[in-house]
């Protein structure tokens, strides 16, 4: 089972939807992801993101990612601006459907689902209760997650980032998802792994349980 601590089964047990987040949360796919970035950067002549910078990305739309890797990239001299604004692959998107290519060629098939984590959405679907995913990942690859996992039966709805104006932290991707399972935010419970999607679910009026590596951390009240 996903934890032993009987007040976060207690408290998923309370929740009548479970909105579950995805890179990170349910799959191990957050250094895949860093991974395309840098491959990215490299092949574009630039130097590669720290560990810690491409952490702090966790759950954040491509578009304020990738505004923050040009400014960063121009604060550090290794592009100016002039660069910025005459490289047609340096817009902001062209480096998302590059970064996004790369990573869905390469590196999305080495993704790892958490077996704790199926095992949980498995037993609260047996159980009854609703459950959404809510991820900012495009669509095309919330499908082959889920097919390559077989979890696509258990979830009664799937969002994605691109049918929401604002993306984590704003609280329009977890409001949409509990629409979509017509239940209302304050009876549901997100799971997530990033900081964004905790804020973002904060905003929501939503309780979030925090998932690292397949195991409960903390939980985060509404």
């Amino acid at each position: 089972m996903f934890t032993a601590d009987p007040t976060v089964l207690a408290r998923i047990a309370a929740a009548q939807g479970l909105i579950f987040d995805m890179d990170g949360t349910i799959i191990d796919s957050e250094g895949n992801h860093h991974k395309a970035t840098n491959h990215m950067l490299k092949d574009l002549g630039l130097p590669p993101l720290p560990t810690e910078v491409l952490e702090s990305y966790a759950g954040l739309p491509d578009t304020p990612m990738f505004a923050d890797i040009l400014q960063r990239l121009k604060a550090s001299g290794a592009l100016t601006q002039e660069q910025i604004d005459r490289d047609p692959r340096l817009t902001i998107e062209a480096l998302s459907r590059t970064k996004r290519q790369i990573y869905e060629e390469i590196y999305m098939p080495q993704d790892v689902l958490y077996a704790s984590m199926a095992e949980l959405i498995r037993d609260c679907a047996a159980q009854g209760k609703r459950l959404a995913l809510a991820t900012s990942s495009p669509r095309t690859q919330a499908d082959f997650i889920l097919h390559t996992s077989k979890l696509q039966p258990y979830f009664a709805s799937v969002i994605t980032g691109d049918m929401v104006e604002h993306g984590k932290p704003a609280p329009d991707i977890f409001l949409l998802a509990a629409q979509s399972l017509n239940l209302k935010p304050e009876d549901c419970l997100v799971f997530e792994d990033g900081q964004h999607g905790l804020n973002a679910a904060k905003a929501a009026h939503i309780d979030a349980l925090h998932c690292l590596n397949g195991e409960f951390q903390a939980f985060y009240p509404a």
